[in-house]
């Protein structure tokens, strides 16, 4: 894992260190031109006033020369001229002046020809202009092919910064590239783990898929394979104890119902009041304790893999069926029954585990149902779906109960009414055998003391 997050770190960075290098040097680069073309313009700008003014000097000494006719004035233009001369072929003169110089060479030569001719003719006024017109037009040259040099040099540098641009968005996109690939070669076997993790919490405890990643990461995952079989091992001891348990429980169990109903009828004997009470404890606590038995066969019997019977069923009568054994207790609490089927009287399914189904929910209503309360059963048809739905009045289910409320064993606050205590199975037994079916069962309304559950029930297929 280690040197797989380095690996990513240094592959992200490498193209931004690139990217960082080549905007170095090409922002160093442009700046070492331009700092060039800077000095050149310098040097150019003081060459050409430098011109300017021994061109000025050069005509102010021709036009004296001409008036006085003196040999140190003939020796002192004839040195200007040399001056101008090298001035104009001054290696710090720009490059390519030569080409811009024009017609100014020939100007000069004429004007040293004449300065040397052994008479003194006068110098032609218009020579004299167009000497000078020349070194202005000159240095408007140079300046316009500066200029152009500067031109051209921010076309380099705009051409630079785009190239740039382009570098940097292709570099960003590949660092993009390279953090999604390695991002993924870690969040990828994370991923699968975290899977692997929810299947185990879910009851899967089939062997995962061999891991492709970090060492450390396919580590974890045969740890997770060594768990699933440890946890399969645990489950299979589990599944034998309960069956073994409840097996053995319900023999001396029949033993001491019969037992306790042969003292009730007094065959072996008259009893006292207090005897027929003792009696009467023993058979309430026999009954709860063979209910528990049998729900425990119940949940036994739903951690097996079994094949479902598609049956053809008539909800009334089963409905019938399940309520025969709470007559009593409805009786004794007063509560009135609503069953109504809306349109539907057969549905083709599991009768078993639907029996199962409906047998705990409408245990349910009936020990919760306030006295004097009522229970309500509905069925109805919803987008090729059976609708079953059991409500009663009676204390809403707290909310913190509602996550738990279908966990093996558990009880919530509200306490069941009557002598028979809840074993906090029946719900987990409830939603085993819904989910078997492939049905969804959850609770619908739980406010105003009214708590109701809803079964959608698909059909099976033949």
């Amino acid at each position: 894992m280690k040197q797989l997050v380095l690996l990513a770190f240094m592959s992200a960075v490498v193209p931004l260190a690139v990217l960082m290098y080549q905007s170095g040097n090409a922002l160093v680069d442009q700046s070492e031109r331009a700092r060039s073309l800077a000095r050149e313009m310098l040097q150019s700008r003081r060459h050409t006033e430098q011109m300017l003014t021994q061109a000025e000097d050069i005509i102010r000494s021709a036009r004296q020369y001409d008036i006085v006719n003196r040999h140190e004035l003939r020796s002192r233009l004839l040195s200007q001229l040399d001056a101008f001369e090298s001035l104009l072929q001054s290696p710090d003169f720009p490059a390519g002046a030569d080409t811009l110089s024009g017609p100014l060479s020939p100007l000069l030569e004429r004007l040293k020809a004449q300065s040397l001719a052994p008479e003194s003719p006068r110098f032609a006024p218009d020579l004299l202009e167009q000497f000078l017109t020349e070194t202005r037009q000159l240095s408007a040259r140079v300046e316009r092919a500066f200029d152009s040099r500067l031109a051209l040099l921010e076309q380099q540098t705009r051409a630079e910064q785009r190239n740039t641009g382009w570098q940097a968005l292709w570099l960003v996109a590949a660092s993009a590239v390279l953090m999604v690939f390695f991002s993924g070669r870690i969040n990828r076997p994370v991923q699968q783990l975290i899977s692997r993790i929810r299947a185990l919490g879910e009851g899967e405890r089939s062997q995962g898929k061999a891991l492709q990643g970090p060492v450390e990461l396919a580590e974890v995952n045969e740890q997770l394979d060594w768990l699933a079989e440890r946890l399969q091992s645990l489950e299979e001891d589990k599944v034998r104890f309960l069956r073994h348990i409840s097996h053995e429980l319900k023999t001396p169990l029949t033993t001491l119902r019969e037992g306790a109903d042969l003292l009730a009828e007094e065959l072996a004997g008259p009893l006292t009041p207090n005897q027929h009470e003792i009696v009467s404890l023993l058979q309430q606590n026999s009954v709860s304790l063979q209910t528990l038995i049998e729900q425990l066969l119940d949940y036994n019997r739903l951690q097996q893999p079994g094949r479902l019977q598609r049956d053809k069923v008539h909800l009334q009568t089963l409905l019938e069926r399940i309520m025969g054994p709470f007559k009593l207790q409805i009786e004794q609490k007063q509560l009135q029954t609503d069953i109504t089927l809306n349109n539907v009287d057969h549905w083709y399914t599991d009768a078993q585990m639907l029996q199962r189904i409906l047998s705990n929910l409408i245990s349910n209503a009936v020990h919760y149902a306030d006295n004097g309360g009522q229970i309500s059963i509905t069925g109805e048809l919803r987008q090729h779906q059976l609708r079953l739905t059991v409500g009663n009045s009676g204390p809403e289910i707290p909310a913190q109960d509602l996550e738990q409320l279908f966990d093996p064993f558990y009880q919530g606050q509200n306490k069941r009414k009557g002598p028979l205590k809840g074993s906090g199975i029946g719900l987990s037994i409830a939603h085993q055998a819904s989910d078997s079916l492939g049905a969804s069962l959850g609770v619908v309304h739980n406010r105003d003391r009214w708590v109701e559950f809803a079964l959608e029930l698909p059909t099976l297929e033949p």
